[in-house]
């Protein structure tokens, strides 16, 4: 297993870097590859891959340290990732030495002697390094001890002051949470079958059908009650989106970039699935995704849209209720549990991305009937990727007004949007996220 959990860890690590995905998108296709199904192999794997990617700032200053900075950028992608997968584990896994020994033997076998020969010295000092912080500015530091690019930690100091920025940058994962699916059965009938199937749980205090997962004997997705369609996993930032929109039955609504479908489901289970959804996304294979998860958990009122909403003629013709819209955004508020992003990310990305936001919510502002809202969200915790975008929208918009998002749950927004709500993972235990209900008169 340890050699299998190596192999596919070396190879998604590659591809990330290469082709800029994602780490569960990396480990999916790499295992697909390699024709490894194990579920063991696979937990482990994607451990190595999800802290060799979280400490990457890090581990790459110990490599260099121990190489020097030409000879590091020198390797090929395979003995970089190894190397950093490496370092993660003798530096902050916590294992005996004996475990490092086996690990590069291992890497001996997978990548070859000769491939491995640049690093082989390397490998007998890194356990016996320690990062240099002397000498190297504030930012900087507090970067490499809180694994976060510069930039980033720049951003969060200036935004929330530097105590409550460390407590952000250093927060722990957030717990995994779920929502069952009343579409399929009662709150207490799907608890007991998730008891049933050795999963524990707790209740999340002001969030209905949202519950906190306290121990899980395997991943939730590979779960009889997941494949049956009695929940489905959504962290409770998400789900009070849902909830702040408070769809009724019989209401036409539109949701915005909605694959791979975790929101539509919830509207129309809080819809009983009575009324209309179009759900639109740009993508025909993610609305693939999202019409397998609607078959999953019997969502009957939805109907797929393939369209990119950042073009007006994109959009459907209708005149909706309620229109949720998610759109594209750097996902700030994921780090922790989506850690690539980070070193994918610059700080010019943020502004890109509120370009593409402003476009978005304009456009759907079109398709609001009279009386009718908007529900704004993003997983990002910039200001210029929410506060901005609205305050943009309203000073163009003079039709809607900025209303109480409720229930609450979050801290108020900040440039005197207080009806609006922040969450943070230090504080909420949950992704950072944003989130406005503006309604139209």
């Amino acid at each position: 297993m340890q050699r299998e959990a190596l192999t596919i860890a070396i190879e998604a690590l590659s591809w990330m870097e290469l082709r800029r995905i994602n780490e569960r998108l990396a480990l999916s296709r790499t295992a697909r590859q390699l024709d490894i199904r194990e579920g063991s192999t696979l937990r482990h794997a994607y451990r190595l891959i999800m802290e060799a990617t979280r400490r990457r700032n890090a581990l790459d200053h110990l490599a260099v340290q121990a190489l020097g900075r030409e000879e590091f950028e020198a390797l090929n992608l395979g003995v970089r990732s190894f190397l950093r997968v490496y370092t993660s584990e003798v530096k902050y896994g916590g294992g005996p030495y004996s475990e490092a020994v086996e690990m590069a033997e291992n890497a001996r076998d997978i990548l070859g002697t000769r491939e491995l020969a640049p690093v082989e010295e390397a490998l007998d000092i890194l356990p016996h390094l320690e990062i240099q912080l002397e000498g190297l500015p504030d930012d900087e530091a507090t970067a490499l001890r809180t694994f976060h690019p510069a930039w980033y930690v720049r951003y969060c100091t200036e935004l929330l002051g530097r105590e409550e920025a460390l407590r952000l940058l250093q927060a722990p994962d957030p717990p995994t949470y779920i929502r069952v699916n009343t579409l399929k059965g009662s709150d207490g009938e799907i608890v007991e079958r998730l008891r049933l199937e050795g999963v524990e749980l707790e209740e999340e205090p002001g969030l209905e059908h949202v519950l906190r997962v306290t121990d899980e004997p395997r991943p939730m997705n590979l779960l009889d009650a997941h494949g049956d369609g009695l929940f489905t996993v959504q962290d409770k930032a998400s789900a009070l989106a849902g909830l702040v929109a408070a769809p009724e039955a019989g209401m036409t609504v539109l949701d915005v970039c909605a694959a791979p479908g975790g929101k539509t489901g919830h509207l129309a289970q809080l819809m009983e699935n009575k009324g209309r959804i179009l759900s639109m996304d740009f993508s025909e294979r993610r609305l693939d995704t999202w019409r397998r998860e609607m078959t999953r958990l019997g969502v009957e009122n939805a109907v797929p849209v393939l369209g990119d909403a950042r073009k007006p003629r994109a959009f459907p013709d209708v005149e909706a209720d309620l229109v949720l819209v998610d759109p594209p955004c750097t996902g700030t508020g994921t780090f922790n549990r989506a850690p690539s992003g980070k070193w994918r990310l610059t700080s010019r990305s943020i502004n890109r991305m509120r370009l593409i936001q402003r476009r978005i919510l304009y456009n759907c502002a079109d398709h609001v009937a009279e009386g009718g809202s908007i529900v704004y969200c993003t997983c990002s915790v910039t200001v210029e990727e929410n506060e901005m975008v609205i305050r943009d929208f309203l000073q163009i918009h003079g039709d809607f007004k900025l209303a109480e998002a409720e229930p609450r749950l979050g801290l108020p927004g900040f440039m005197g949007q207080e009806d609006a709500q922040r969450l943070y993972p230090h504080i909420h235990k949950c992704n950072g996220f944003y989130l406005a209900k503006l309604v139209r008169a």
